[in-house]
């Protein structure tokens, strides 16, 4: 099976959406029930994300909402390349992603789906030692939560192994930090207000360890990883040879052995992207998309888009995008503007592809109509 040719539509599951105005008390409780990592937050055209990592920032609660920590994600739809969503993924260090149809999120992406098909595929063979990541962080035994939460938060990480004379007594993740910060009150009631100092985050991180964590040998096949994993509900696998630790394997290691690297065919330029990266990342990938699947059927010599930012409307951006494509036997220009930026070269992809490979060919796009 190649995953090349696999489309998110057969890989969604069901989201967890909650309001902006949300207590982060509540979202973490709700997150919790969920068995979820993240949660989603519809804000017009654009989508925004609250994951467990984030809710590791505060160190209190009172009168904090979701909307102070989430941030914008890219949006995926049904006929996504599944080897694109997992390059941002594993760029970005997500677990999920959202997916939408019509302007509404109708589920998401999420890794686990991703790495249960990885086992039924010739990729299930691969040894543990191909993916694992090393050097591998660690902390002592009797070391507070706080400091786990530090590490964490500096090295982006969720999980890390507790020591005790050397060897592993257990894992301490960041949801067993954040889901143990805020206890639950029964039914769908959680605590709104937290005390601003947490004493939680001054125990020892012994308190809340996985003290039977998953470990698997550098030889193993993944295929045996991913059983676990999926078994267990385990976020990662512990790789040891012996009693001495050699790496980890994350959700992260199965995107980045499936998300493959761009390659571009022909010189190619983009000015203007925006600062935030997922939306610049997916922008990028998509117009690089377009010219390396038009350059195998026509020959081009060049091609460059230029993103300006027309106006604001509080958190949405209206862009203009311009495309310039050259070849030896005629120049091509293009321009459309929207509010959403990945939308944009979606349906310039569908122009483009139109005008250069018919016969009379066309110079210039139709300005979108504004919404």
């Amino acid at each position: 099976m190649s995953f090349s040719k696999l489309l998110v539509k057969d890989f969604v599951s069901e989201a967890l959406i909650i309001d902006s105005l949300t207590p982060i008390s509540k979202a973490i409780g709700l997150m919790r029930d969920s068995d979820a990592y993240e949660a989603f937050i519809c804000l017009g055209d654009k989508v925004g994300a609250v994951t467990v990592r984030d809710m590791l920032r505060l160190k209190s609660f009172t009168n904090v909402r979701v909307e102070t920590l989430m941030s914008f994600i890219p949006k995926l739809s049904l006929d996504t390349d599944l080897m694109y969503a997992a390059r941002i993924m594993a760029d970005y260090r997500i677990r999920a992603l959202p997916v939408v149809e019509n302007r509404e999120v109708i589920g998401k992406l999420d890794a686990k789906a991703i790495i249960n098909r990885i086992r039924n595929t010739n990729l299930s063979n691969i040894k543990v030692s191909k993916i694992m990541s090393t050097p591998l962080l660690t902390i002592l035994s009797g070391e507070k939560v706080a400091k786990a939460r530090e590490i964490m938060l500096r090295k982006k990480i969720d999980q890390l192994p507790v020591l005790k004379d050397k060897r592993v007594k257990g894992v301490v993740t960041s949801t067993s930090i954040v889901f143990d910060l805020v206890p639950s009150l029964g039914g769908e009631k959680y605590t709104i207000g937290v005390p601003d100092t947490v004493r939680f985050l001054d125990s020892p991180v012994d308190a809340i360890i996985d003290a039977n964590p998953l470990v698997c040998s550098p030889q193993d096949a993944i295929r045996e990883v991913i059983g676990g994993m999926l078994n267990g509900k385990s976020s990662y696998c512990l790789v040891a040879l012996g009693e001495e630790l050699q790496g980890i394997v994350t959700y992260r290691d199965f995107m980045k052995l499936i998300s493959g690297k761009i390659e571009v065919n022909i010189p190619v330029q983009i000015v203007g992207l925006p600062d935030d990266p997922f939306e610049a990342e997916a922008a990028k990938v998509k117009f690089i998309n377009i010219i390396n699947k038009l350059s195998k059927t026509v020959p081009l010599t060049e091609a460059r888009s230029i993103i300006k930012t027309l106006d604001t409307d509080g958190l949405r951006r209206r862009y203009e995008v311009d495309v310039a494509i050259r070849s030896p036997v005629r120049n091509y220009n293009f321009s459309l503007t929207g509010w959403d930026l990945p939308a944009i070269y979606d349906e310039l992809t569908d122009i483009i592809k139109k005008a250069i490979t018919s016969k009379k060919g066309m110079g210039k796009a139709p300005k979108k109509r504004e919404e």
